[in-house]
């Protein structure tokens, strides 16, 4: 193993790897359901202002990478002679809302990102690295100053290489985002305000947003990044590579929305948050609250279930579907995760769901999930195929992954990893519906505010538009 080699420098091990400036999100609901009731409220607030070591610290000299292998060296053995034999490379970004996290995450006591499961699955035939990038202000800062004399997105581009396409196949974890609209509007304040700043900037952004939005984040700039993702899938500018495994947990927006005290302002004030004040004059914020209105036979029970949903399907599971519509079925796997840690559990309140995680037996069942879910994605970065070599004889077992059917309103064929074990289940919470809502919404503010890159505008119903590419310069040549 290689440990914290300096990007584009010899590959020799360093002493130093540190960790990208970090900051918390602010107002995570740590107790998912259990949040909503007045004890669980006041326990969340009490945890949330608990300082975390993975929420402090960092440096800005912190772009290290690790490259990881089983003892002895079998897996650069191969790599390194002069051989026609190809190994595949699986280089893991790690997640944390782009403002937190590390290669380095839990460690020494947790390995949560070495690879060595997938690498002992696969027979010492894969190469992991794992690497930094830049997270909050410092990867992310956005708006025209950046466009014009810096560079936005630069943890994105840390990411990136010079070869294109960069990889041939993916597996995307919950692959969310905060859309973020305005790059001359709200996403140049944001860089004003982080100018202004002095000290622990990053952080003092955090703290100010809205509890349960961000301040940073992948930002449209015009060149790196046109547009929304779903309008650059819709005008089909991406790479279309081999294939793609999607997948999402159960409640996965829970965690940014507090569960007490949520009222039909509170949900405005949310939407008006991240919304710029254009598209409130153009009412598209009104007719996002109408969507999702809690009246009549309406399917949310309470203000909480309706920013969740919000959320969800706005920043998450809409994603998925999107993803999958580009690519098609025959070239995606689509898989739901519901096993605690990730998920909520099936307890009526959080104490009966500890008390699930702590039951004698629990343990040996999710290492076998482990061994099963890991069966599949090394498989799959060995053939392009999930279910090759996938663990049958294993407790749970490995049943077989099928492409899903995204064609009705919900997606069928979906592989679901909770309770205990595998099964398949057509997913309801991820509705052509509201995906195509939320793909008119993107079309709308984008066009609305003039940045509709020219030849990709996407159409949409909710406004007029007389210039959608008004303000669209190109970005940062």
């Amino acid at each position: 193993m290689f440990k914290n080699i300096r990007y584009a420098a010899p590959p020799v091990d360093g002493s130093i790897g540190h960790s990208c400036v970090q900051a918390a999100p602010n107002g995570l609901n740590l107790l998912g359901t259990g949040n909503q009731s007045p004890i669980g409220g006041v326990i969340n607030q009490f945890l949330g202002g608990i300082p975390l070591p993975v929420f402090s610290g960092g440096s800005e000299d912190c772009l290290f990478l690790d490259v990881w292998y089983v003892y002895p060296i079998y897996v650069p053995g191969k790599a390194l002679k002069a051989s026609s034999e190809k190994l595949p490379v699986v280089v893991f970004v790690y997640g944390g809302a782009y403002v937190f996290s590390s290669k380095n995450s839990m460690q020494p006591e947790l390995l949560f990102y070495d690879g060595t499961g997938l690498i002992s699955q696969s027979g010492n035939n894969i190469i992991f690295v794992a690497m930094n990038y830049r997270v909050g202000a410092f990867g992310f800062l956005a708006g025209t100053t950046m466009e014009n004399e810096g560079t936005p997105n630069a943890g994105l581009w840390d990411q990136g290489g010079k070869l294109d396409p960069l990889f041939s196949k993916a597996i995307l974890l919950s692959p969310a985002f905060e859309y973020m609209w305005n790059r001359a509007g709200a996403v140049q304040k944001t860089f004003e305000a982080f100018a202004r700043m002095t000290g622990c900037a990053s952080q003092g952004l955090m703290k100010q947003q809205y509890s349960g939005t961000f301040a940073v984040g992948p930002t449209p700039d015009g060149s790196y990044i046109r547009q929304l993702p779903v309008l650059e899938l819709s005008t089909d500018n991406f790479w279309n590579i081999e294939s793609l495994i999607l997948s999402r947990t159960t409640a996965e927006s829970n965690v940014f929305v507090k569960g007490l005290g949520q009222t039909d302002s509170g949900f405005t004030s949310f939407v008006d948050a991240i919304f710029p004040n254009y598209t409130q004059a153009a009412r598209i914020t009104d007719k996002i609250g109408s969507f999702y209105a809690v009246s009549g036979q309406s399917k949310y029970k309470s203000q909480t279930d309706r920013v969740q949903a919000l959320l969800r399907d706005s920043s998450f599971i809409c994603n998925i579907r999107h993803l999958t519509d580009s690519f098609g079925d025959s070239k995606v796997w689509n898989m739901r995760y519901g096993v605690s840690p990730g998920a909520k559990l099936g307890g009526k309140s959080w104490l009966e769901n500890l008390a699930a995680l702590i039951t004698p037996g629990i343990g040996s069942l999710i290492s076998g999930i482990s061994v099963a879910l890991q069966s599949y994605f090394t498989n799959y970065i060995l053939t392009g195929d999930p279910n090759t070599n996938r663990k049958i004889f294993n407790l749970p077992p490995a049943i077989r992954w099928n492409h899903p059917d995204s064609q009705a309103e919900q997606i069928s064929g979906v592989v679901s990893l909770g309770g205990w074990g595998f099964s398949t289940i057509r997913y309801t919470q991820d509705e052509k519906t509201a995906c195509d809502f939320w793909r008119d919404i993107a079309a709308a503010v984008i066009s609305l505010g003039g940045y509709s890159p020219p030849g990709a505008v996407v159409q949409q119903s909710m406004v007029d538009v007389r210039d959608p590419s008004m303000k669209d310069n190109g970005g940062n040549r």
